[in-house]
């Protein structure tokens, strides 16, 4: 009856190692991310809110096959800014492939950041487009 129990946290181990051998050869290269509005963007006028934007895909789950897409706006401005977001890529469903497109909008304070979105499952190799246009909040 005791060998039972000692199997368990030897089994436990070797998926440990396994697991940390797997990430140590995972490649760790950045995919490059189409995007329509330049990370950095201001509204263009002298009284435009100031705003910066970071798009990035994170290799996420139990078995690291999920992708994920993520939107962060950044407010530089002293006011509350509304920030509305679009989206256009494709996602996999069962291998084939589905083109999508999404908008959201958030509302951020100064200083801080938002997510404009998370996107699971997307095509990271077809890539994404974002367009984020931002006003101020009176």
């Amino acid at each position: 009856m005791k060998m039972p129990n000692l199997l368990l946290p030897a089994a436990c181990l070797g998926a440990l190692a396994l697991s940390i051998a797997a990430a140590a050869s995972a490649p760790s290269a950045p995919v490059p991310i189409s995007t329509i509005v330049a990370s950095g963007q201001s509204g263009g006028g002298p009284d435009e809110p100031k705003y910066s934007i970071d798009a990035s895909w994170v290799i996420a789950g139990y078995n690291d096959d999920e992708v994920i897409y993520s939107i962060i706006i950044t407010n530089h401005d002293q006011g509350i800014i509304r920030c509305n977001t679009m989206l256009s890529g494709f996602y996999l469903d069962h291998g084939a492939r589905h083109a999508v497109s999404d908008r959201q909008g958030v509302t951020i304070f100064p200083g801080k950041q938002q997510s404009a979105g998370r996107w699971v499952g997307m095509d990271q190799t077809a890539g994404a487009t974002y367009k984020v246009t931002c006003r101020a909040v009176s």
